[in-house]
């Protein structure tokens, strides 16, 4: 039975890709998902592609954060991979490290809840201040992060910024994965890399940056564990 470590979510084999380049050696998990135990810098993490979305997110980090997959239990949960930008907050390469994640599509304010906001659940789930912290000192930015299963486009900015002001970034995925870590008690970080502004055709320069976005987003987020480790390492000795 493998031991307590930290669990990075990804959407999709191209994020993933990024993960196992950057990996010492990686193991796949005998699971129905694509799923891997891999070890970096010292720092053994499990790996999981979710599929692109709210549903799979919450799905996949449900199943994370009961030691579901592989047996592991997490001690952190990284929303990692590719996100849009909001012109005037960000540009195509910036790291993010959200202090808050929001559904931007959630609306149920005709019956006295905030834009974002699902009835019974908080406006906003917020990530692990003390990781928030480390990956803003290693070159992030901090801000909130809308997500939604839509695709961001000029429309959409539009609409975060009229309701959502702090909202740089914006993913399909990260709001659902940090309600289930807010659920669950688990630490909870994302640490992504813009990849296209929500302008124009985005998916053109999606398809163009994706690479690179996932490599950077891949090795930020195991530089940061690596830190967490060794700062963790004196304390327990």
């Amino acid at each position: 039975m493998p031991g307590p470590m930290p669990a990075v979510l990804v959407a999709m084999a191209e994020e993933a890709q990024g993960f196992l380049d950057l990996s010492d050696s990686s193991e796949r998990v005998d699971f129905a998902d694509e799923a891997y135990v891999a070890h970096a810098q010292g720092v053994e993490y499990l790996l999981l592609v979710t599929g692109i979305g709210m549903v799979s997110a919450a799905r996949a980090a449900t199943l994370v954060s009961h030691g579901v997959i592989g047996g592991v239990r997490p001690t952190a949960i990284v929303s990692a991979g590719t996100c849009g930008g909001i012109p005037g907050h960000v540009n195509v390469g910036d790291l993010v490290a959200p202090c808050c994640s929001l559904d931007w599509s959630a609306d149920s304010t005709s019956i006295g809840y905030e834009y974002g906001q699902v009835p019974g659940h908080a406006e906003f789930h917020e990530s692990d201040e003390a990781l928030v912290d480390l990956a803003v000192e290693m070159g992030a930015k901090k801000g909130y992060l809308a997500s939604a299963n839509a695709f961001a486009v000029a429309e959409t900015v539009d609409l975060i910024r009229e309701r959502f002001p702090k909202v740089i970034a914006t993913d399909m995925e990260s709001a659902a994965v940090s309600q289930v870590a807010a659920a669950t008690g688990i630490p909870f970080l994302s640490l992504r890399c813009v990849s296209d502004m929500c302008q124009g055709d985005g998916g053109v320069e999606f398809d163009e940056h994706l690479d690179d976005a996932a490599a950077r987003s891949a090795k930020a987020t195991l530089d940061l564990l690596a830190r967490v480790a060794s700062e963790a390492a004196p304390a327990a000795g």
